[in-house]
């Protein structure tokens, strides 16, 4: 039998199914990418499926839905809509600068048009904002924010415009002022509201695009005025202005920064309101790859971007502004928001339950949450509505009322959802979908069809059956670009099995379901019972399975179904943009394209093409051969019979691109497609922006070397920064071997400093135990020696070499070299992850004692809390000083510092990383810094003083010298008291 790690992604499929797809012969598998597949009109299926159940959705309804507004009303591509006071009207403003005003009534046939912004410029304009002066009954001004086309200085404008006070007012446009100018292109921002104060907030992007990310690096900078909220007086005149700076503004007496800023680390700042009774300040910024945020803004407040993108790193060497950076008050991963629209808190009469709520959207997914707050914590959180709209913008009438601004045309309210509960209909079992004639013996049924793919992902031995249902005798339509465009009802099937390594026993773990219905996929997993008859739907929020032996042998204890959110990271809407018709999608599939499908495949006893076989009986429609972008198909990364660029781009297509394309959600900025040729991946020869993990010289790939080389050490570790990192928990062996000798064969980059010398490694095979003992010691001093060890243990797996390497690496105090050799232990012996093991909710409802934690604090040697920081005069002061932490932090907040304390960290406390010239690397605070020295302050206390001309480099670093660990061998009452004395430092 192969060794678990070389095993193909071979299944068995039913005999009954008519034309069953088996693998090729290795001959035609390797001429498969010559396949030119006919083109044509689609046949009419011979089979059709008539069995389906999967209708609906296993949860209940939402409480609220939404209902045109005004339903007579339809607008060119609106941005922003308000209203005036004293006005009876709203006010809706579209893109190319028309500004609509119309009667707040259901019945309302027709807008007038109030000024026409095109006008007044020969070039295309993006309007994005409006406001009319707290006193615009007396003074008839009105206020609008606009964009030149294309990159200006002077391209974004906030314009003031008198009106004629009449019922609708009407606009001059000569009587336009220009008060404010700053840099057009990319994120503009664009909002404006005035506060309960009388002064104008206006919202400001970072003025870069999509990708990569602020290349003005202007979120930190607040010498300009961009990434951030400004304050003006639009009463007052400053000498050399046309408004005035409050002289309250936060950063008027920071040497170098502007005056305006009242909040800045914005990305693109799209949408902000003011509670019209309570005067908070809510903003909603889009952004980048993984994060949507919401934000409480407080005065001078940081909000992180681009060292952050809410809780993830993006330039964590980036020097920040002068204020601490502060956390999102709401975030949302892209599995569930991917451009977030701030809203407002509901103020108005018609819906009491939401009263005083906060209400957002997103554009992308049309969700509509709510939320509250008590102080600074959320205390109710809830998605409202599922909606069809782009929400683009939400609008307050005169009475509060709320409106919700659909970019399509139109204007919605919300109501409540009279739609009955039909959850329960929805099919709990896997016998019920339909999908199968006989669900123990996995026998399609009559209109399901198996398929194959090219190239799996790997999932820590895991072998998957796949199959295709389409409703009735429908088809895959293509369209013109190519992609694939599912009817509703399509359903593409998954089973998980997983054979142990020694027994030949064979488990079904899952079956995993994309179900499409209203143009959206849907992720549903159905868990296999004991006696393998059948399968249950897993609970949304997923769940993990326990593992006995044999099974516990594949090296994890538990096997992890996911939930339903947790699908959607990797099947997330950015990859359907690139395969099928990308519209307002909560998933996407995976490995369903031509380059997936494109194989020979053995049918009836003939060799024949995957594609054509399907086209000609129906399933998918194709096209012509000219109509068809080329697609070179994947290959499987284990098939040796192939090239090495191929298997190896292969393997990160279909393990990593997912995340790792444009807004996928991978936070570096690369692209892994195997489409993309190899120089535009932005790999080759690129500091790594996420962590070196204390490699000299790290690129993303180093071509010709391969320990340099961070891609490379991520698939090769377990715990925080490996790759894939979710849906395994297993190192891929073959791959890592396959990526290594990859890299190495490419066009080398000069010898690195300080790599690992090959007598280092030749002395692990020495039989002097004192030489093996050495070298060991030498290896595991550096990641990169760590890496050379590991693929010596990996290729000489001598059982007691591999005790003398665990014995020096299970308690090594660098965690990159630590979890390089995780993964030899047993399951029970390895790190139990934060995250996963850590029930924030029980240690605070936990009853605690200030005296015991007093004594976990200064006795216990597991915390170990007084070797950094110091309480009565006793401790260390490496780390901060904590007398009166209690005042500035509650018990949920302490515990966050304490078991994640890279995810907030006071800039004095941000550790430093230094390489010297001679390939030296030192970590720790940043002592002091002069013309002619460089200190350092270890996690020991010890300094480090280098002179200036020897640094080669000098960055901050992402990860706190408090090690996230730190309380791994503590009890869950041991944190909890541990906590209680900490808050009760006032």
């Amino acid at each position: 039998m192969l060794a678990p790690w070389r095993q193909s992604n071979r299944l068995p499929i039913s005999a009954t199914w008519l034309l069953a797809i088996v693998l090729a012969s290795p001959t035609a598998a390797q001429d498969s990418s010559k396949n030119d597949p006919p083109g044509g009109p689609v046949s009419r299926r011979t089979l059709a499926w008539t069995t389906s159940r999967l209708i609906g959705s296993p949860e209940p309804p939402p409480p609220y839905r939404v209902a045109v507004a005004f339903t007579e009303l339809k607008f060119q591509k609106p941005v922003a809509l308000t209203c005036a006071p004293g006005e009876k009207n709203l006010f809706l403003l579209e893109q190319d600068g028309q500004l609509h005003a119309f009667a707040v009534d259901r019945e309302v046939t027709r807008t007038q048009i109030v000024l026409d912004l095109g006008k007044l410029h020969t070039q295309p304009i993006s309007a994005y904002g409006i406001a009319f002066h707290p006193h615009y009954q007396r003074n008839h001004y009105v206020y609008l924010c606009y964009a030149l086309s294309g990159v200006n200085p002077r391209g974004s404008r906030l314009v003031r415009f008198s009106t004629d006070g009449a019922q609708p007012p009407r606009i001059d446009p000569a009587s336009a002022q220009t008060i404010l100018t700053w840099v057009s292109g990319g994120h503009n921002g664009g909002c404006l509201k005035f506060g309960p104060d009388g002064y104008l907030y206006i919202s400001t992007g970072d003025a870069s695009g999509p990708a990569p990310p602020d290349v003005h690096r202007a979120g930190q900078d607040v010498s300009n005025l961009l990434s951030s909220i400004l304050r003006i007086d639009v009463d007052r005149r400053d000498r050399d202005r046309q408004y005035a700076i409050p002289a309250d503004n936060p950063l008027v007496a920071v040497p170098g920064a502007r005056g305006e800023i009242w909040s800045y680390g914005y990305r693109n700042p799209w949408k902000m309101s003011f509670d019209r009774v309570a005067g908070d300040l809510w903003v909603g910024d889009v952004g980048w790859e993984l994060w949507e945020m919401i934000y409480r803004v407080k005065k001078g407040g940081n909000y992180g971007w681009s060292i952050t993108e809410g809780p993830q790193p993006v330039h964590p060497e980036e020097t920040p502004g002068p204020t601490p950076i502060l956390p999102p008050t709401i975030q949302h991963p892209h599995s569930e928001a991917a451009s977030i629209t701030g809203g407002f808190v509901y103020r108005g009469r018609r819906l009491k339950e939401l009263v005083g709520a906060y209400l957002y959207g997103d554009f992308q997914t049309g969700i509509l949450w709510g939320a509250r707050l008590s102080g600074e914590e959320v205390s109710w959180h809830q998605e409202l509505a599922h909606t069809p709209l782009q929400l683009v913008a939400f609008g307050e009438d005169l009475a509060g009322e709320l409106y919700l601004v659909d970019y399509r045309g139109q204007i919605f309210q919300i109501e409540e959802n009279q739609q009955p509960d039909r959850s329960a209909d929805f099919p709990r079992r896997l016998s019920q979908t339909g999908l199968f004639a006989s669900t123990p013996e996995q026998k399609p049924a009559p209109g399901v069809l198996p398929y194959q793919i090219n190239s799996p992902a790997w999932a820590d031995h895991a072998q998957a059956q796949r199959w295709l249902a389409i409703p009735g005798r429908d088809y895959i339509a293509t369209d013109g670009a190519g992609r694939w465009q599912f009817p509703d009802g399509s359903v593409l099937v998954k089973t998980i099995r997983l054979e142990a390594n020694d027994s030949g026993h064979e488990r079904l773990l899952e079956t995993q379901l994309l179900h499409r219905e209203e143009h959206s996929w849907r992720p549903y997993t159905y868990v296999w019972n004991d006696a393998q008859t059948d399968a249950e739907l897993a609970p949304t929020g997923g769940l993990d399975l326990p593992r006995s032996d044999p099974l516990a042998a594949a090296g994890r204890s538990t096997w992890r179904v996911h939930s339903r959110a947790e699908c959607l990271l990797c099947h997330n809407p950015w990859v359907e943009a690139r395969t099928t018709v990308f519209g307002i999608q909560s998933a996407s599939p995976l490995a369903v394209d031509a380059a997936q499908w494109n194989q020979l495949v053995r049918v009836a006893g003939q060799t024949v093409s995957q594609l054509a076989r399907l086209h000609a009986e129906g399933w998918l429609e194709l096209g012509t051969p000219a109509e068809r972008p080329p697609d070179l198909p994947l290959v499987n990364p284990t098939d040796e019979r192939q090239s090495l660029d191929r298997r190896a781009r292969s393997y990160l297509h279909v393990n990593c691109a997912h995340c790792h394309q444009f807004n996928a959600g991978g936070a570096a900025n690369i692209a892994l497609s195997h489409s993309v040729p190899l120089a535009n991946t932005g790999t080759l020869g690129i500091r790594p922006s996420q962590g070196t993990f204390g490699i000299t010289s790290a690129r993303i790939i180093a071509p010709g070397d391969p320990l340099g080389s961070v891609l490379f050490y991520r698939i090769s570790k377990l715990g925080g920064g490996r790759m894939p990192r979710l849906g395994s928990g297993h190192v891929d062996r073959a791959a890592a071997d396959m990526i290594h000798d990859w890299i190495a064969g490419l066009a080398p980059h000069p010898a690195p400093r300080g790599a690992p010398s090959e007598v280092l490694v030749e002395q692990l095979a020495a039989p002097s135990g004192t030489a093996r003992t050495e070298a060991i010691t030498a290896l595991t001093a550096t990641t990169r020696g760590a890496l050379a060890l590991l693929r010596w243990l990996d290729h000489h797996p001598e059982p007691s070499l591999r005790a003398q390497v665990l014995t020096a690496t299970r308690e090594h105090p660098a965690t990159e070299v630590r979890d390089l050799f995780e993964r030899f232990l047993p399951p029970d012996q390895r790190v139990k992850r934060l995250g996963t093991v850590v029930d924030r909710g029980a240690i605070l409802r936990q009853e605690a004692n200030v005296q015991r934690g007093r004594d976990v604090f200064f006795k216990n040697p597991a915390a170990a809390c007084k070797n950094c920081h110091r309480i009565e005069k006793q401790g260390e002061i490496l780390g901060p000083d904590l007398n009166q932490i209690g005042k500035k932090y509650s018990r949920a907040q302490l515990l966050d510092h304490i078991l994640e304390p890279s995810k907030f960290m006071e800039p004095k406390y941000v550790p430093y990383l230094l390489e010297t010239a001679t390939g030296q690397i030192l970590s720790g605070l940043l002592d002091k810094k002069t013309s002619a020295e460089v200190w350092l302050k270890d996690a020991r206390n010890a300094i480090h003083k280098v002179p200036t001309e020897e640094v080669e480099l000098l960055v901050r670093q992402r990860k706190s010298l408090m090690p996230e660990l730190l309380l791994r061998d503590l009890t869950a009452q041991q944190v909890a008291d541990l906590v209680a004395f900490l808050a009760s430092l006032k």
